[in-house]
């Protein structure tokens, strides 16, 4: 039997400060209503979210590998689809 996109999973390994852990696992323990990993996934989802509405959209699928540990530099914003306004013309003059 198939499974539908959204009940797919994959597991990833990460580390968080101790701080963090220990703020998310009492979270958990005291209100009880959920599962770490589901209380984790929610709060992904929602950042996530977060970052296409400023990008104006889902970001394009990655032409790469994500590289291991810390980015070096910055990447310009990227935008679903292109925008571009009529005053942003390029001339070769």
């Amino acid at each position: 039997m198939l499974q539908s996109p959204s009940s797919q999973k994959q597991q990833i390994t990460l580390s968080l400060p101790k701080p963090l852990i220990e703020r998310l696992r009492n979270a958990v323990y005291w209100t009880g209503d959920r599962p770490l990993v589901g209380l984790v996934a929610d709060a992904i989802e929602d950042i996530v979210t977060q970052m296409e509405e400023v990008n104006g959209g889902a970001f394009p699928q990655r032409v790469s590998h994500l590289k291991r540990g810390q980015r070096q530099g910055t990447r310009a914003p990227v935008h679903s689809t292109p925008t571009h306004s009529p005053d942003s013309t390029c001339s070769n003059r």
